[in-house]
């Protein structure tokens, strides 16, 4: 069923007790081996994907994790009132207060590690159930939370009846993830340790005792507790899938007679209508402020040069007030999501002016109005860089500025400009609502006429009069099988569109009847573009006699072959590709369709199929990709280190045609081939010229003959030097390479997406260091060793810039995805220090770092633990591990 657009909460609960740190498998079956705390985030990753790109202010996210710190109001709450009383509630922290979704969600996931204690769901799920209840909503939002655990843990239940009184008393739907448990109604493996296999047992007891009580006050699946294992769900949640949700409804009014001619027969039917259909288009790219996108994007490098004096001044403005306010002083990464960093235009219209062609004799020399130059339009921009780039009519000297007041919207009729203002046509005076024309057949209504988007047209659900008018309506058109030509004004004064209310009837359940219509724009007679070509099966003599045998003209034998070729590539009949877990899924999966489209299978077929191509799982290709690059470049560090990974096998599999259907048509395909006389077209061999030999000429170049004309002018011979053009000489062109193996024939192979590198992606190009710098952001230690090694004396310059570089990839790390190369790159540099007498220059970069780390604002201060956790490998280097250094290099 399709999710509604917003107005929902969701809370996640995450386990990160020690045992989650434990390593597992990718249940993708990539063979990859990371830490189940690693595969839970990237499902919270992938489902919180779509509410971030959506940005609704009312779909609301939450994340609480157990098993680490404490840091939650319940347990405040409860210290402060129960003083004496033991502690509840700990080793819960509440990462992320319910609030609408941000980037900053995916990074505050991403930064969640294992912590040093057991954690308690039952309290943690009493920790998200109270912050729901403290959260703003109303009866319309649906409120869900998550509760995704490896179960290794043991913990106290004594609270297990609490919680669920109060999921079934605030409508909450509860979801248990389970990593590594058996899916119901299997029983669970003894091969498990015991706390697993008691959690277990407990969690799949508290759903069902759930799901008893739930059942009891609600009809609706949708609101009952679920329990599933964790390894389908991550596949399910990697796979492509469409962003389907509610469309908004919105009133109008449905007439049948007209008031001009007859007021007391006319019919006004209020409805209400939905968007069925509509364009999905990929995220736009937009121009922004450069400074102002490094502050903000926390995987970009901190370019904080002088192209950023405006953003750093305006920070440090707001961090004085902040201060001088005695507030909390705000990080700069904050502040700066503050401030715009999208980049506007403003037009400037100027007249293009251009030198004037010689005009013919018969004219004379008068300038015609038709060659007046026209107004251009030039967006430009804020910054010089983006004027250089746009700027595809740079205005010279001579060219005219033209006011906004000065302009008037002009139609071409050949040569000449027909001016328009704009209060020349009177606007169409229409009245909101869908006007009935008249009725046609709907065989009539030809499929290709209905390509535009398409809307619901339903009854209004508060007024039972209205149901019944609407629902009779539609009685009568299905009855008669007749369609309405409607004429749709969306608001008072808009154009009016002319289009076709086919009628519709779904029965949702037992005794239910929904009447419905779809509503889809017809097109004009100007729309439509036909071509018209001779019959394929009827040929006439320039006599007008009918030719019965014919080598164009089908035989019965070859279109019965045709028929049954066609009948064998059924792609109902091929199962879609397996993909590792999702076996268990396929029940699930059909419930994640939309709800007309499994109503209407329902209805055909007895139930959804799973075949190979299913519209309702068809998804675009491109937008998918492009959705796959957004996500990962804002979750990766380093793209160059881990680039964009091969597309998910749902997005190709329409490359090419099913291994096994081409398996089974294949002895038609050959009766076909004989049948229809086909041959295998010969190879086209390129003709490979004879190269002839030197005249007796050739050989040199004389270079006074070359330049013999005036101005390096060449002078063919034997043509008069007052016919030839005065223009220099042009460099020509590079002869075109051919194939060394030019005699091989040229075949039409389907090319191979999977092995070709051409389909593969391709690395980034590498950025260059800093103005200043030999070592870049992107490839700092890479850049050292080649400076280490390369030829010169650069080692204190080096090190120098190596420390500034990593300073800034730690100020600008995604959560800890920067440490360890950062603190790979001071390993690197402490070891130069001591082979090449450097000592003081590693020390004064650590004491600058230090400073930096631990200053006020810093992003990410934690840092600093894990440089004392490196040990003696980046500390400061001590005289006598210097001295050391030296005696052994003496040696």
């Amino acid at each position: 069923m399709a999710a509604r657009g917003g107005y929902s909460v969701v809370v996640f609960l995450l386990d990160i007790s020690p045992s989650m740190g434990e390593a597992q498998a990718d249940p993708g079956g990539s063979g990859v081996k990371k830490s189940r705390l690693h595969w839970a985030k990237e499902y919270m990753a992938r489902i919180c994907e779509d509410k971030v790109h959506a940005a609704r202010k009312t779909d609301h996210v939450g994340v609480v994790t157990f098993g680490g710190n404490t840091n939650n109001d319940t347990h405040n709450n409860w210290v402060k009132n129960n003083p004496d009383d033991d502690q509840v509630y700990n080793n819960i922290a509440s990462e992320v207060a319910i609030q609408s979704t941000k980037p900053k969600l995916l990074e505050a996931i991403m930064n969640a590690q294992v912590g040093q204690n057991d954690g308690n769901p039952v309290e943690a799920l009493l920790v998200a159930l109270d912050m729901i209840q403290n959260h703003k909503h109303s009866k319309m939002w649906t409120l869900d939370i998550v509760l995704l655990t490896d179960g290794e843990t043991a913990f106290e239940q004594d609270s297990f009846d609490v919680a669920m009184d109060l999921i079934d008393k605030l409508g909450v739907r509860l979801t248990l993830l389970g990593l590594g448990f058996e899916a119901p109604p299997a029983p669970v493996s003894k091969d498990k340790s015991r706390n697993k296999r008691l959690s277990e047992k407990f969690w799949r007891t508290f759903i069902k005792t759930l799901h008893d009580n739930v059942s009891k006050t609600t009809e609706s699946d949708s609101f009952l507790p679920k329990l599933h294992p964790f390894e389908p769900k991550l596949i399910t949640a990697r796979r492509p899938r469409p962003a389907t949700v509610n469309g908004t409804l919105s009133q109008s009014t449905l007439w049948i007679g007209s008031e001009q001619v007859n007021d007391q027969e006319v019919v006004k039917i209020p409805f209400k209508f939905s968007k069925a259909t509509m364009k999905a288009r990929p995220p736009s790219l937009s121009k922004a402020w450069k400074a102002a996108v490094e502050m903000q994007n926390p995987n970009a490098n901190a370019r904080r040069g002088a192209e950023a004096s405006q953003m750093m001044s305006s920070i440090a403005e707001m961090q004085s007030q902040a201060q001088s306010q005695h507030q909390s002083i705000p990080q700069a990464g904050d502040l700066a999501s503050m401030l715009s960093a999208e980049v506007k235009r403003h037009p400037t219209y100027f007249i293009k002016r251009t030198a004037p062609e010689a005009a013919p004799a018969t004219q004379g020399t008068q300038t015609q109005l038709s060659q007046a130059p026209p107004v251009t339009q030039k967006g430009e921009l804020e910054e010089e860089e983006e004027e250089e780039e746009d700027g595809d009519f740079p205005m010279g000297e001579e060219d005219e500025v033209v006011d906004k007041e000065d302009i008037v919207k002009a139609y071409r009729f050949g040569s000449s400009w027909i001016p328009m203002e704009a209060d020349t046509f009177d606007p169409l005076r229409t009245q909101k609502g869908v006007e009935v024309i008249g009725f046609i057949p709907q065989k009539n209504i030809r499929r290709y006429m209905l390509m535009g988007e398409v809307r619901y047209m339903w009854p209004d659900q508060s007024q039972p009069k209205v149901q019944i008018q609407f629902s009779s309506f539609v009685e009568a058109l299905m009855t008669t099988g007749m369609a309405a030509i409607t004429r749709w004004v969306y608001r008072d004064g808009s154009d009016p569109d002319i289009g076709v209310a086919v009628p519709d009837q779904t029965f949702p359940g037992e005794g239910k009847k929904l009447d419905l219509m779809y509503w889809a724009r017809l097109p004009y007679a100007d729309d439509e573009h036909k071509f018209y070509f001779p019959s394929l099966t009827k040929l006439k003599t320039a006599q007008g006699k009918d030719i019965t045998e014919h080598p164009y003209i089908p035989t019965k034998q070859q279109c019965d072959l045709m028929d049954e070729l066609v009948k064998q590539m059924d792609l109902d009949t091929v199962k879609p590709p397996k993909v590792p877990g999702e076996e268990s899924e396929e029940e699930e999966e059909d419930e994640d369709l939309d709800e007309d489209s499994d109503m209407e299978d329902a209805d055909k077929d007895n139930g959804p199929k799973n075949t190979w191509f299913n519209p309702a799982r068809s998804v675009n290709p491109s937008l998918h990709r492009i959705k796959e690059a957004i996500f990962h470049s804002a979750l990766t560090p380093d793209l160059d280190a881990n680039p964009l990974p091969p597309p998910h096998p749902e997005l190709t599999q329409y490359m090419k045609t099913p291994e096994e259907l081409g398996i089974k048509v294949e002895k038609i395909t050959e009766q076909l081939k004989a049948a229809l006389d086909i041959k295998k077209v010969p190879p086209r061999t390129r003709k490979r010229a004879a190269k002839e030999g030197m005249r007796e000429d050739e050989g040199f170049i004389d270079l006074d003959e070359l330049f013999a004309g005036p101005s390096g002018t060449f002078v063919p011979p034997n043509i008069p030097d007052t016919q030839v053009k005065n223009e220099l000489l042009s460099p020509s062109k590079p002869d075109r390479k051919l194939d060394v193996e030019d005699d091989k024939p040229v075949t039409d192979e389907k090319p191979d997406y999977e092995n070709d590198p051409d389909f593969l992606p391709s690395k980034m190009p590498k950025s260059r260091p800093k103005p200043g710098r030999l070592i870049s952001n992107e490839q700092p230690l890479q850049d050292f060793r080649r400076l280490v090694d390369g030829d010169g004396d650069v080692f204190r310059k080096a090190i120098q810039d190596l420390g500034v570089v990593v300073k800034e990839n730690v100020a600008a790390s995604f959560s800890h995805s920067a440490f360890p190369l950062a603190l790979k790159c001071l390993e690197e540099m402490r070891s130069t220090a001591l082979t090449y007498e450097e000592t003081e220059t590693y020390n004064d970069a650590i004491d600058d770092l230090e400073r930096t780390v631990k200053g006020a604002g810093f992003k990410h201060p934690d840092f600093w633990d894990h440089f004392d956790k490196a040990g003696k490998t980046v500390a400061k280097i001590t005289p006598d591990e210097a001295m050391e250094a030296l005696e052994d290099y003496d040696e």
